[in-house]
């Protein structure tokens, strides 16, 4: 950008934040704001020059109501390697551990670990002991709760617990107290679950970087975001499974950057109720954990569906499945190692039976609709907490969010939500007659921590644009996508994710159990202390 340019776009910025009764901060110089307001308003444009909206194109604030799809089932499959969360349930159920035993482990390796990998902001310890007797005592008197009987889990620390903070990953909720559980945690327990702790978060959700939280495959990386600490925790053996949040990636970045599995599921299928939102029409709550036939188990009990004893065997997918692979320009730029991964992966599904055929789909734009929605409705949920307690405890990233949202048009955010209806309708149609949709999660491996920029096709993009640039989309859509590992690059993770049909979470799971069977295995990173 040229010193014209630059002249000309911070006195839009000015204008913007005027119109909007605001003010740049004091002694910024505005540099932050100038990159992020580019940024902003690049995507409008796509998502402007692209939209060619009419009269039969109204807001969606609810993705799902432009399809009439209906959920379907899946059966959890055995997988090798740790035991699963069913079967370590089973083996409380059955008296060959206790719950007590189990979260008394959990506990010594958190200790062992996490002051390495800083996947907890709180670890509940007290609290998880006595739930866990709780467990114990119900076993002894044939009490068996649920398909997660005495099994220690995390939840990410949007979600309230009651008699915990929820800090949001800010100083600014420091004393955030909740005074009840979320229905994500509630269900949890009616499951039988064991909450052992808090797991750490980007600030509010916005951001891919989850500071203070290391990528166990390689502690100098990051382990993206904003669900970092539950993708974290679940890669370094902390945890089975864990709960995390997604607005434009936030469960798909971390699972890919931590070789996990980590699934978003139909926008609205899983209750956001006593989680801090950043987006109310964009926010998906969901499971995360070591492999697909935990994250349905973690599914299963989040979206609230009839609990079972324990987990049920059966075949992932009835026959190869029919995969729309996404290619061309709206894609690019992909890492040259991250599309050899994917290469290497289709060949082998088409060599285990699928059928693969290339399809495209508009990216930028349905990006640029998630970014006018995200930043306009995370302004109106900050906007109290603002007025109320100053900008003191927010970040400079945070503040600049929240002023470019602040600023937002009326027209630029009911044409995000009102392209979401054109985006829906292309992805739907696309799985009309294909099981699922397949590209990278990421275009790159995990970054170094303090890294600020990727190099992608020779231009240098900033962390948080290039890490949200492929999964970010999928939020416009709200469809079920899950990510999972696809194989290694330099000896980091890469993921690929999965894309299904609104409310086909079940049917897209059984796909992606499929896929997890024909993939190379990836194993573990080292978990010594």
């Amino acid at each position: 950008m040229d010193e014209g340019e630059r002249a000309n776009l911070a006195e839009a910025l000015r204008k913007r934040l005027a119109a909007a009764g605001l003010e740049p901060p004091p002694g910024d110089p505005t540099d932050r704001l100038e990159r992020d307001l580019a940024l902003h308003l690049e995507r409008i444009a796509a998502l402007t020059e692209a939209a060619d909206l009419g009269p039969d194109d109204p807001p969606r604030t609810d993705p799902t109501t432009a399809t009439g799809s209906g959920p379907g089932d899946v059966d959890n499959h055995a997988h090798p390697g740790d035991p699963s969360l069913g079967e370590l349930a089973r083996r409380v159920r059955e008296g060959e551990v206790s719950s007590v035993e189990l979260v008394e482990t959990t506990l010594e390796r958190v200790g062992e670990l996490d002051g390495r990998v800083g996947a907890f902001v709180v670890v509940l310890a007290e609290a998880a002991m006595a739930e866990a007797a709780e467990r114990d005592a119900r076993v002894r008197r044939g009490e068996v709760v649920g398909p997660l009987h005495g099994v220690p889990v995390a939840v990410k620390d949007l979600i309230d617990v009651a008699g915990a903070v929820t800090s949001a990953g800010s100083p600014k909720l420091a004393g955030n107290l909740a005074d009840r559980d979320a229905e994500v945690v509630t269900r949890l327990r009616a499951a039988g679950a064991v909450v052992v702790g808090k797991t750490r978060t980007h600030e509010f959700a916005y951001g891919v970087v989850t500071p203070g939280t290391a990528n166990p495959w390689d502690l100098g990386r990051i382990a993206g975001g904003s669900s970092g600490g539950s993708a974290a925790a679940v890669a370094a053996g902390l945890v089975p499974g864990a709960v995390g949040s997604d607005t434009a990636g936030s469960i798909r970045i971390p699972a890919a950057c931590c070789g996990v599995v980590g699934l978003k599921p139909t926008w609205g299928r899983v209750p956001a109720t006593g989680v801090w939102p950043l987006s109310w029409s964009c926010d998906h709550v969901g499971p995360i954990a070591g492999t697909v036939a935990d994250v349905a188990l973690l599914d299963q009990v989040l979206a609230g569906a009839a609990p079972t004893p324990g987990p049920r065997n059966g075949a992932a997918q009835s026959g190869a499945p029919r995969i729309g692979r996404l290619v061309g320009e709206d894609l690019e730029p992909v890492d040259s190692a991250v599309t050899a991964v994917v290469d290497d992966l289709c060949r082998r599904l088409e060599a285990a039976g699928a059928t693969l055929d290339e399809v495209t789909l508009p990216l930028p734009a349905a990006r640029g609709a998630v970014a006018t929605i995200v930043l306009a409705e995370a302004a109106a949920v900050h906007a109290r907490l603002l007025a109320e307690t100053g900008e003191d405890g927010y970040s400079k990233a945070m503040l600049s969010m929240i002023r470019i949202g602040g600023s937002a048009l009326a027209g630029e955010y009911l044409t995000g939500l009102r392209y979401r209806g054109r985006f829906v309708a292309q992805v739907e149609g696309l799985l009309a007659d294909r099981d699922a949709l397949l590209l990278p999660t990421l275009p790159c491996v995990a970054p170094a921590i303090g890294q600020r920029t990727i190099t992608l096709a020779g231009e240098p993009v900033g962390v948080q644009a290039a890490l949200t640039r492929l999964p970010g989309p999928l939020n416009c859509s709200g469809s079920p996508v899950l990510s999972l590992p696809a194989g290694l690059a330099a000896n980091l993770p890469v993921g690929v994710s999965l894309v299904g049909r609104i409310g086909g979470d079940r049917q897209l799971l059984r796909v992606a159990a499929w896929v997890e069977e024909v993939a190379p295995p990836i194993g573990r990173p080292a978990r010594q202390p």
